[in-house]
Parts: C-alpha cells; structure tokens; sequence
C-alpha cells in the first residue's frame, strides 16, 4: 500500500497548440509558488507531454514545443518550485489523444473495422476552415509502436526528475483495428468479426501496458504512484483496477452526470475487493463548465461544497486547472480553491482512512458488466446498466439513507437490507445467497429485472409470484396500498417505462397496483400530446408485492423504478421507493432529515475510535447546460440519530468546535445539529 497521499491536489492541465507563440514566457517561479500557498494546496499534477503531442522540458524521445521560450524546462521550473514550498507532483502523459503524432506516425492512429480513423467528436469535414468540435481529438492504439514511445517518453521523465507520481490520460477506447492490431489479433487466434473476442484481446492489451508502464517507472522511482485514467469506472474490469496504485475519480458534475455521480462511484470502490485499500481521490474542476475552459470560473461556494462532499465520502480532493500557454498562474483561481482548501484543512482528518458503515447494501448492477440491459419503452436506445444503479442511489441520496455497495464477494451478515438496483446481474449461485441470506432475516428489494433468469423466462427469486412477461403497452400508472401510501396522490401516477407482469402466489402481498392505458400511443391510435389516459380496471399484475421468507422478506417492484428516476426524476417514484424501502429497514445506521438536496454519509475510523457523520447542504441549479452553485442557506435544527454497537461517550461538531447533548431511544445515540452551512461533521466518539 502507498503512503497517505496529500489531500489538496491540482490537476494542472497544459494543452498548448503549436499555433501559440511565447509559451512559458511569463512563468514566475515566486508567482507559482504563490497560488499554490494561496490555494493551500499541497499536491499538483503537472505536464511532461501534452493532447497536441508537445512536451515541455528538454526531450530526446518526445518532440519539445515549438514555440516554448528558449531554454526554458517548464517541467523542470515548476517541479523545482513545488518542492521547494513542500508541494508533492506528479507528472502527467497523454495516452489515447496526442494530435501531432497521429499526422506523423498515421501507422500509430486507432482504426475502426472500415479502416477509418477513429475520434473522439471528429469535425464534420476536414477543411482546414471546419469549426472544430469540443474535445475533439483522434485516438492512438498502444498495439502499435506508438506503446513503445510512451514507455520511453516515461523512462526519461523518471530519470530526469524527482517525481511523486505519474498520471496517464484516455486510456479508454475498446477496440482498434490498426494494421497493428490486426496482426496480432490474427497470430492470437482472435476472430476479427467477434466484437466480444476484439473486446477482450484489447482489454488485455491495455493491462499488459499498464504493467509495463508501472514496471518504466519502477526502474528509477519505485515509490511513485501511478493511475491509469480511463481505467477506473464502475464497470471496468478488476485486472485494470488492481494495476492501479490509487484511484482518480474524475466527475465533472457542472456537466457530466451531475452532483450525485461521485458518491456512488466512492461507495463501490471503497467496498469493492480489489480497491477496498486503495486511497481514493475525486476529481472536479474550477471551470464554469469543463476542462479547456479558459477564464471560466465557478462561484468559491460551489469549489467549497464539492470539497466537502469529497472528504464526506473519504476521498482526497483535486481541483482541475487550465494554465495560461503564458505560463502565469491566475492568482484568482487559487483564491478560490483556497477558500475550499481552507475548510479541507479542518476536515480531512474526519473523512479520510475510513471503513464503511451503513447497513443497506446496493447489489450493483454494472458488476455483471455487460453493455446494457434490453430496452425499455419511454428511454431512446434501452437503458444502460449504470443508468439503474446511479437512479437508486440517487434516490437514497436526495433521501439521505445512508448505503454501501454490496456484491457477490460481500460479508452479506453486516447488511440489514440489501437493494438489486434493477438490470439482469445475478446468477444462479448468486440468487441462491441472496436468498438464503433473506431466510435469515435480511429485508431484500429486487427491483424490475434483476429477478429474472438469464432468458427472462421466469424469476430467478421467488418473489412470491410467477413471471408472465413483459408489459402489454408503452406505460402504465401505479396505485400506491396503503403500506406505501405516505406522500403519494390516491389517484393512479403516471409510469414512463412498463411493468413486468407477474401472477401473485398465496404468499404475496400487493403493496401497490396498476391502471394500463386503452392502447399504446402509435401513428394509428393516440390521444393527446403524450400518453393514453389510464382505464378504469385494476390490472391483474401488481405494481410492487412483498412476501416473507422466513425471518425475513423479498420485495419487488415490478417497473426499473431506478433507472425511471434516473432519467425522468418523477418526486413519486422516489417516495414509492423510499416508503418500500422504509418499510422494512427500519433500524438503520444513519437516520437524519434534509432537504432534498441535502446529504449524509457515515465514515467509521476505528483507529480513532469515532463515527463521523457527515452532513453537506448545496442547491445545484439548472443553468443552461451547466448545474450551478453560488447560494448555501444555513439549515437549523437537524436531527442525527446513530445505532453502532459501540457505547458512545460523546458527540462534538468538527466545524462549529461545539459539544452535543445526547440522548438516547429505540436503540440509537440522539443529537440535534443546531446549525448547518454548506458542511458539518458529528464526530460520535467511543
């Protein structure tokens, strides 16, 4: 295991075209050092070679940047700078991306099956007048000799300096077909019309280039880290995920997926086998949007709650920048990443080197990893696997239920309640633990498909009915019972995806029914803008049914209410969901009361002999393309119950520096938090 890693990183990016002149001419060591000591950062990434192929310190392997001032070693300068104030680096490499080489070494350039260059977001045509896409770039393949260049552009890096880590980018593209490849596939034997076997072989091939690259660098700096981005997703394979030293969360939640993407990826690899003791680090940006944003800037309210949500969820912190082609470091950005480090700086203590403590279980779905479920009416292409998992952990989150993920190589006696999240992910073997552990008393909700056989023939956990089929009509409306009723309409509430359809044996309970429509909207038959109105007839198929088994219980919901919510965010498929879920988790680790927005996590340090629970409060808003941050009300009163086996002596507040009284009823340790902004951590010591 790698030693503690700082927890106040910036990713400086440096993506400098040739057709900039004076690059670096305006870099100032004194300067640089101080945005670092303004942004209280303690650890940064910085660029020996670049997505335009240009390297910036004196290189025999790579190609130096044209244009960079006379001899100046940009690396070399900022590495200096860095350890002189007591700042780690690490040094960064593009991998998938480097636009140069790929027009002087076309025979290094990914091709699709039809020979053609493959790209990220290619320009219509090729004019030299084409408005260029965003993030547009071609891809490299590492089966050519262009893996060869990056293992030895990383032996001189590592030789040339006394780095802490290296940091390899877009290493994500899945198959290439480059004269290359095709060779090599052929003397492996691999058919070249399997798009399966073409998967495989090239997974191996980024594994076996992970290794060599670790091996690179091990020659001269054996402590370093290495990460491996692109590598590290909810759904990539374990032999990528063991070749990495730590993990690099990248979420840009402005634009990609959101505030709620992170938390779950944290979950799933901190409960994960292979990652379960790998340090873990998110990554956001200071960007109003994303990466190559250029004087954009989000409100220091926003960098400030991201931070906290991190450390809140037991991951280091890393902010991406873009620096100036100048080389002067925008002293405005490092103000606000300060204002967001200095709170790091009271908190990490209490997030950071944690083990998970809740008590409900989310079965990921994406563990299967296969490309995606069958598709659903109402979701254009069928919904994806991860699309089911990020809908039910959003749920919990908006909820504040606090989970862990759980899978098949999971200690299933520490959960109380475990959730299949609502894709086809269980085996026979799978199901049968499940259902044992069920026997014993666990609450299990299994949800859609992920009760079903390989074949969708019949289900796979009885849950107390038999598998008819799927759905007659392009939706349907649920009727919540009254066991789930809480906070739902009486009258029937629209379904954008339909329900399986089951018949309910003696043993299930129908705790909510279901109206179809009169006929499926089609070019022949429709009503209105959008979806037939319901019928008056109860359905014979049920909407959710629940059924004891011994000790314990199934419930099942027979629509993706995950991935439903996840595309459509309908207020009463999450309170079914949570009244089913409440319904029987009834002694959870973790009770609170936020807002919506609100979130609240449990970190156990048994090494400190303390619970932490972290609360974070932040009100993304919908602004064109971008979710924005810039207000955080302060919240009051907030109660904070905790159930542990542990006899709790106390309860501080890490921010407010102020001691709780306690109480203590129906088997939990009791306090009220008087005052929430932004971030606050209940520190339950034992």
């Amino acid at each position: 295991m790698i030693p503690p890693l700082p927890a106040r990183h910036v990713h400086l990016d440096f993506h400098t075209s040739e057709h900039v002149r004076e690059v670096g001419a305006r870099f100032d060591k004194k300067r640089f050092q101080k945005a670092l000591q303004l942004g209280r950062v303690n650890y940064i990434t910085l660029f020996a070679k670049c997505h335009h192929s240009w390297c910036y310190f004196p290189t025999q392997v790579g190609r130096r940047h044209p244009h960079l001032v006379k001899e100046l070693d940009l690396l070399g300068q900022q590495i200096e700078a860095c350890h002189e104030i007591g700042v780690r680096t690490a040094v960064y490499i593009t991998v998938g991306w480097s636009a140069n080489d790929a027009e002087w070494h076309p025979e290094w350039v990914a091709l699709d099956r039809a020979g053609k260059a493959m790209w990220m977001n290619p320009p219509k045509d090729l004019k030299p007048d084409t408005p260029r896409p965003q993030v547009s770039w071609k891809f490299l393949c590492i089966a050519s000799a262009y893996r060869q260049h990056v293992l030895d552009l990383t032996r001189e890096v590592c030789s040339r300096y006394p780095l802490h880590g290296v940091f390899y980018d877009i290493m994500f593209h899945e198959r290439s077909f480059s004269k290359a490849a095709v060779r090599q596939m052929r003397a492996a034997g691999v058919d070249l019309d399997d798009a399966a076997a073409t998967k495989r072989w090239h997974e191996g091939q980024w594994v076996s280039f992970m290794r060599e690259c670790k091996s690179a660098i091990a020659e001269t700096r054996p402590q370093a880290t290495v990460f491996f981005n692109g590598r590290a997703n909810l759904d990539s394979a374990d032999a990528s995920l063991t070749e990495q030293t730590h993990l690099e969360l990248e979420d840009l939640p402005t634009v990609w997926g959101g505030y709620d993407k992170f938390q779950p990826r944290a979950k799933f690899f901190a409960s994960h086998p292979v990652t379960a003791d790998k340090q873990m680090m998110a990554m956001s940006g200071k960007f109003h949007t994303a990466w190559g944003e250029f004087g954009g800037f989000k409100h220091p309210d926003a960098i400030r709650y991201e931070a906290a949500n991190m450390i809140a969820w037991g991951a280091r912190c890393s902010f991406g920048d873009q620096l100036h082609p100048n080389g002067e470091m925008d002293l405005a950005t490092y103000r606000n990443i300060g204002e967001a480090y200095a709170h790091v700086e009271k908190v990490e203590g209490y997030g950071l080197d944690g083990v998970p403590a809740a008590n409900l279980g989310v079965w990921f779905s994406c563990l299967e990893r296969t490309d995606a479920s069958t598709p659903v009416a109402g979701v254009v292409g069928g919904m994806q696997k991860l699309d089911h998992d990020y809908g039910v952990t959003q749920m919990l989150l908006e909820s504040q239920i606090d989970f862990e993920a759980a899978g098949a190589d999971s200690d299933l006696g520490r959960y109380a309640t475990i959730v299949v999240s609502g894709a086809q992910c269980l085996d026979r073997a799978q199901a049968a633990r499940l259902t044992a552990w069920a026997r014993r008393g666990g609450a299990l909700v299994v949800i859609g498909e992920s009760a079903l056989d390989a074949k969708r023939r019949r289900f796979l956990i009885d849950v107390g009915a038999t598998y008819v089929g799927p759905g007659r009509f392009d939706c349907d409306y649920t009727v919540a019972g009254a066991a789930l009723a809480d906070g739902l309409p009486t009258s029937p509430f629209l379904n954008y995806d339909r329900a399986l359809r089951c018949r309910p044996g003696r043993s299930a309970e129908v705790l909510a029914e279901i109206r179809e429509p009169s006929f499926s909207r089609t070019v022949a038959t429709y009503c209105s803008h959008q979806n037939t109105a319901y019928g008056e007839a109860t359905a014979k198929h049920p909407a959710v049914i629940s059924r004891k088994l011994g000790k314990g219980s199934i419930t099942w919901f027979a629509h993706p209410i995950g991935a439903t919510y996840y595309y459509h965010g309908a207020r009463v498929h999450r309170q079914l969901f949570v009244n089913a879920i409440r319904r029987v988790h009834t002694k959870p680790v973790l009770e609170t009361a936020l807002l919506s927005a609100g979130r609240a996590n449990v970190v156990h340090q048994p090494q400190h002999r303390r619970y932490c629970v972290h609360l974070t409060y932040g009100s993304p808003q919908a602004r064109g393309r971008t979710s924005v941050i810039e207000d955080l009300p302060t919240l009051t009163g907030i109660p904070v119950g905790l159930r542990v086996s542990e006899r709790i002596r106390s309860v501080r507040l890490a921010v407010a520096g102020k001691t709780l009284a306690v109480k203590r009823s129906a088997g939990a340790v009791r306090v009220t938090v008087p005052s929430l902004n932004c971030h606050e951590v209940a520190v339950f010591s034992y």
